[in-house]
């Protein structure tokens, strides 16, 4: 194997790929051609004076472009007419946060200009629009510098918004042309959820009384989800069936006849159609000819002629149905592909093939059963759709009608009002009029993810640009711009349909004259090796038959990237998938079913995952910023996967956890998993008169009490309590100076429990306690500032609970504990630390690394239940319940979201700068000829890739392209010596602040470690040393009769364990207690896990050493500070012991020598192997401090 590694020790040398006489020269002029063509497309894309449409590659400018546009909408012609009105632009995003950076991005450019002097800003006027500097008159540059204050002073700010914000403000504008009520509320999703809950149960009830046939049909249909998952499955596709409704008026009598148009469905319900199949239609002649034929037939056939003996003694036709159909299909209702009844029997008798053949020919009963699944099948799908749409409807419309009571509209709502509104014959003309002058501008962004809808609503609002309506009252031509990439659509669930952009465009150029396409190529954000890679990946999928792409139909699966970095070398890995290992099925009964377990292969993967990333960085491996190389950060690294729930996504944050890295957690959580809020909520509860024992020792643990030292405080205050003593009464009843401080704390709130939730909450936070801190300090202090974000929206919501009606605590808590209400973390900024996200939330985003671990399982392809087909909607919850229609709908619903699987893949690999890994834990079953990984999935695909791009090994995997290392870090200081001031190249002096509550194996600072990111042995060390440190810290505490069968009970509840591991374990633990010669560990005066806290002259300055100690033994005369180390074989002497062993004793004997100054400490390792102590010299320690001073 060759690792392609190259080392960079200082200056240009190593950063980029190096051409040498000629070939370089050509390679250069070469790209040089391509970026002068893709800055051509963009300023072409630009161009204020014609309509366009662009197919934007990801990372190839689009934002710029965009903004590019309008500053040059804006601006003074060349002919001299003024620019647009700021008024008279509305640029649509597709999010709040795209709308905000375009606005931040806006503003700076022209506040550039309003402040230039007059040669500058010709430069950068004629560099965006491509004219002479000297073309520019005094006139030009006024009207330029003025922009910045006219963009200000608009009325409303600039129309930079989303479609959804867009409609807000036309409809507040005109609320009764729209028919909505003036003031209306904008629903947040947990209402919108909460209403359809209450109309969904209301329309259920009624069905129940005057419609239970229906009722019933549709729950026995729904099978195990029941009703009301059927309603939710109706408005999930409300949007078309909504439209099925419109176009008939909401006339149920007509939906049904164009529903049973649609199907094909007769006129005579399903048990109609079974009773006269089954009855005198049903050849029982010929039926009991062919069972006996069968039972003297061979086994096959007797196992056969079992179908039609119970044929025969059915009595209803359901029952002779459900007996005769298995004779002739699947358990999946399909057509057997052979005949029911081996060759021979069937040369035998020549009735059997004559009615019942099914290979090589139909028979008549053959022909006859076809012909009833079928109408069957539409007479069934008729009967359940019609059954889900009477109950259903008026759930829908009791929805609609209930937001307009309430004056509140949702997001589907503000969208369908508005497109109602501008098509209405003479409105949308007046309505843009109305709204201090004309729109006469319209750019939209991510076109690709735009929903019908609200496509409906942009062709209301642009129908006149095209008429005779073309130019606004400046003569100025008014455009459409439209920038997309059908690659990127992937927001399917949210009504997008990509196939809705080709129509468009092609709109766009047959009613508006010159417009122009525009396709932009080029990307600025990758590197070469990640461009080709992702070129390879898609132009080598199998194609899929739902063809989506601008491009002609014979290259409609081909796309093209250039690169502008192409002289930035950058790398793609593809790590090889570890082996599933067999589970051990003696102990298989004693493993829980709901946790990821640690040698499970999501739990590997993750922890191989973050065990290369501390390796890339540890290592110095580099990445781009600017022109020049630097060694790797954790804000650096980009981790994606598909979705949040299935164990993977948690596994890798707590894996990075592990490895000491800082990671930024979820970008989407339920507010109430945080423990910060958990115990601001835990406060209510207890004020409220939940008095539970849990409750009561939750609070004191946490932040607001701080009683943290269980031994110290919560141990005395549970144990030995009389019958009915609540914990509530002990803390009240107990002279422990902190625990009074804590009862004075809590008797305090319930004087307050009255107050509404906002106000008791800003009580807790903003009060001062007895110690001096805030109860906002409390939190960070103990749970960090991650923790404010949290808490914030804690009390938002607590703030819109006392608005929306008189509320109390127990309301509020009641409230949060039936909602999952969801915070969303912008993790667009890294931070210092690595993201963890899905490859949605990722959209927009970029990393110069991203690794994708979770590329091996199959494609997600199912279609929604409720599906549209021709001229109506068909609810079909099975494949197997799928009529003809509902089959066309189902295909192309499956072939859509197997089209999306792989644009979510193009998203995903295309958001790396520098380097992409794809990595994935083993699916399915493990054994010979098993690959781990699904045909159809991402790293099936991205595995065909990589071996036409021919790559090399290295000791991770195969990798295309080449990883740079860092040098000394000269190089980075001298490229930027000559830039700065000589103090900002001076490292500053550690920060005391910063240094606090460190960890005692820190004082050294990080050591690089070089280990596979897969190792189990490793694992197994680690797992080993846990087991038997638990043991030694409670075993002590027991008599010695009871350890044994102690050590057995606690080692059975980790059931991936070997009976001979176990065994193991449990003689380490208890060989350290026998011995005698290690008695002086386990003498009274001794506790396990003791917290040391403190300071020592001896220790870095500034540096509060904050860790547990395996042993702490107190006597009058001595202070023993003991570690058990597992390690095997054990060291001999203490010069030979690990240097963060002997830091991390170093630190303890230090602060305990300050805390003791008049007893002999002594500082030792108890090795479980032997079992032997081995006391640490004092030389060794002072030496390991001194040199953790020298760092500082």
């Amino acid at each position: 194997m060759t690792t392609d590694i190259t080392c960079s020790p200082g200056g240009r040398s190593g950063t980029g790929i190096r051409r040498e006489g000629m070939a370089a020269m050509s390679e250069r002029a070469q790209h040089q051609v391509a970026f002068e063509a893709a800055t051509k497309a963009q300023a072409d894309a630009a161009n204020p004076n014609v309509s366009a449409y662009a197919t934007a590659n990801a990372g190839s400018g689009k934002t710029k472009v965009l903004i590019d546009r309008v500053a040059r909408l804006l601006l003074r012609r060349e002919d001299g007419r003024p620019g647009a009105d700021p008024d008279s632009i509305l640029c649509i995003t597709y999010t709040r946060a795209a709308a905000n950076e375009m606005l931040t991005r806006l503003f700076r450019t022209l506040g550039d200009w309003a402040v230039k002097e007059d040669d500058s800003l010709r430069e950068a006027l004629a560099k965006l629009e491509g004219r002479a500097a000297e073309s520019y008159s005094r006139d030009d540059l006024r009207d330029a510098r003025r922009l910045f204050a006219r963009a200000l002073e608009t009325p409303g700010g600039l129309r930079i918004e989303t479609i959804h914000a867009f409609c807000a403000r036309i409809l507040r504008r005109f609320p009764l042309e729209a028919g909505v009520v003036p003031g209306f509320m904008e629903m947040e999703d947990r209402d919108a959820r909460a209403l359809w809950q209450a109309a969904k149960e209301r329309a259920i009830l009624d069905a129940a009384e005057a419609a239970p046939d229906h009722l019933a049909l549709i729950t026995r249909e729904a099978m195990n989800e029941g009703a009301s998952s059927a309603l939710d499955a109706l408005k999930g596709s409300g949007a078309a069936v909504m439209r099925f409704a419109e176009r008939h008026d909401f006339v149920i009598e007509r939906m049904m006849e164009a529903l049973r148009a649609d199907l094909g469905a007769p006129r005579e319900t399903p048990e109609d159609i079974l009773a006269a199949a089954m009855g005198e239609a049903l050849p029982r002649g010929a039926i009991r000819e062919a069972l006996g034929a069968l039972l003297s037939g061979t086994a096959t056939d007797q196992k056969r002629a079992e179908a039609l003996e119970r044929t025969l003694a059915a009595q209803t036709p359901e029952a002779i149905w459900a007996a005769y159909a298995p004779f002739f299909l699947t358990e999946k209702g399909e057509f057997r592909a052979q005949n029911p009844y081996t060759k021979k029997t069937g040369e035998l008798c020549p009735l059997l093939p004559e009615y019942f053949q099914i290979k090589d020919g139909e028979g008549r009963e053959t022909a006859r059963v076809r012909g009833l699944v079928e109408t069957l099948q539409r007479a069934r799908a008729f009967a359940r759709t019609a059954a889900l749409i009477r109950i259903g409807l008026p759930a829908l419309e009791a929805y609609r009608d209930e937001k307009a009571r309430r004056g509140a509209l949702d997001f589907d709502d503000l969208i369908q009002k508005t497109r109602e509104l501008l098509e209405a014959e003479g409105m949308a003309s007046w309505v843009l009029y109305k709204l201090d002058g004309s729109i006469s501008h319209v750019l939209l962004d991510e076109a690709q993810d735009t929903s019908p809808e609200q496509w409906d609503l942009i062709r209301a609002l642009t129908n006149e640009f095209g008429a005779g309506e073309g130019r606004d009252y400046s003569q100025d031509p008014r455009t459409m711009f439209i920038v997309g990439d059908e690659k990127q659509s992937i927001y399917s669930f949210q009504g997008a349909e990509p196939e809705r952009l080709l129509q468009e465009t092609r709109r766009l150029t047959e009613r508006m004259p010159g417009a122009t396409g525009v396709e932009m190529l080029m990307s600025f954000r990758s590197a070469p090796e990640v461009l080709t890679f992702v070129d390879t990946v898609w132009n080598r999928s199998p194609p899929i038959d739902v063809g989506i792409t601008n491009a002609p139909p014979q290259t409609a699966n081909d796309i093209r990237h250039t690169a502008r970095r192409w002289d930035q070398h950058g790398a793609v890995e593809i790590w090889p998938i570890e082996p599933k290992v067999p589970d051990d099925e003696t102990d298989a009964w004693e493993r829980p079913v709901d946790v990821v377990r640690a040698t499970s292969p999501k739990a590997k993967l993750a922890a191989g995952v973050a065990r290369a990333v501390r390796q890339m960085i540890d290592r110095g491996e580099t990445v781009w910023e600017g022109q020049a190389e630097r060694a790797m950060r954790p804000e650096d690294v980009l981790i994606l996967v598909s979705k949040r729930q299935g164990g993977l996504f948690d596994a890798l944050i707590t894996a990075l956890k592990a490895e000491g890295l800082p990671v930024a957690g979820a970008d989407r959580l339920i507010l109430t998993d945080f423990i910060g809020v958990q115990d601001c909520l835990n406060l209510m509860r207890f004020v409220t008169l939940d008095l539970r024992d849990l409750t009561l020792a939750e609070i004191l643990r946490g932040p607001f009490c701080g009683l943290v030292d269980d031994d110290r405080y919560l141990f005395p205050l549970a144990s030995r309590r009389a019958k009915g003593e609540t914990l509530w009464s002990r803390v009240k009843a107990s002279d422990d100076v902190d625990v009074q401080r804590a009862a004075r704390f809590l008797q305090g709130l319930f004087d307050r429990a009255h107050l509404p939730p906002y106000e008791f909450l800003s009580h807790v936070l903003d009060r001062v306690g007895e110690g001096g801190l805030t109860g906002w300090e409390m939190l960070n202090a103990r749970l960090g500032t991650p923790a404010r974000d949290p808490i914030e929206a804690l009390l938002s919501r607590a703030l819109s609970h006392d608005s929306a009606a008189p509320s109390s605590l127990q309301s509020f808590v009641a409230a949060m504990e039936a909602e999952a209400v969801e915070i969303k973390r912008d993790l667009a900024e890294a931070g210092r630390e690595v993201r963890v996200m899905t490859v949605h939330g990722a959209k927009g985003l970029q990393a110069p690394v991203v690794i994708l671990p979770d590329t091996t399982s199959k494609p997600k392809t199912s279609a929604p239940a409720v599906l549209a087909s021709a001229n109506a909607v068909v609810w079909s919850p099975r494949k197997e319940t799928d009529a003809e229609a509902s089959k066309r709908a189902r295909a192309i619903a499956e072939a859509k979201a197997r089209e999306e699987h792989r644009r979510l893949l193009y998203v995903a690999l295309t958001r790396a700068q520098d380097r992409l890994i794809i990595a994935g834990h083993w699916q399915g079953q493990a054994g010979e000829g098993k690959t781990g990984y699904d045909k159809d999935s991402w790293y099936a695909l991205c595995d065909m890739a990589m071996a036409a791009l021919e790559p090399e090994e290295f000791e991770l995997g195969l990798r295309f392209g080449k990883v740079s290392l860092a040098g000394s870090g000269a190089a980075l200081g001298a490229a930027r010596e000559g830039n700065l001031p000589g103090w900002a190249l001076t490292p500053p002096k550690a920060d005391p602040v910063a240094r606090k509550l460190s960890a005692p194996t820190s004082l050294l600072g990080p050591k690089t470690r070089i280990v596979a990111p897969f190792d189990a042995a490793r694992e197994e060390r680690l797992k080993r040393g846990r087991a038997i440190h638990a043991l030694l810290q409670y075993l002590p505490e027991l008599p010695e009769e009871t350890r044994e069968a102690a050590a057995d009970a606690y080692l059975s509840r980790d059931g991936e364990l070997t009976a001979a591991q176990r065994a193991e374990m449990k003689a380490a633990a208890l060989g350290v207690m026998r011995d005698p010669a290690l008695g002086a560990i386990f003498q009274p005066g001794g506790r396990a896990e003791a917290a040391i806290i403190g300071r020592a002259p001896e220790l870095p300055e500034g540096t509060v050493i904050n860790g547990r100690v395996d042993r702490l033994v107190v006597t009058p005369a001595q202070v023993l500070v003991i570690d058990f180390k597992t390690d095997q074989p054990a060291p001999e002497k203490a010069e030979d012991v690990a240097e963060t062993y002997v830091a991390q004793m170093a630190a303890y004997w230090a602060v305990l020598k300050t805390a003791f100054p008049q007893r002999e400490v002594v500082a030792a390792l108890c090795w479980t192997d032997g079992p032997r102590l081995m006391r640490l010299p004092e030389a060794q320690l002072l030496e390991v401090l001194t040199s953790a001073r020298a760092m500082v």
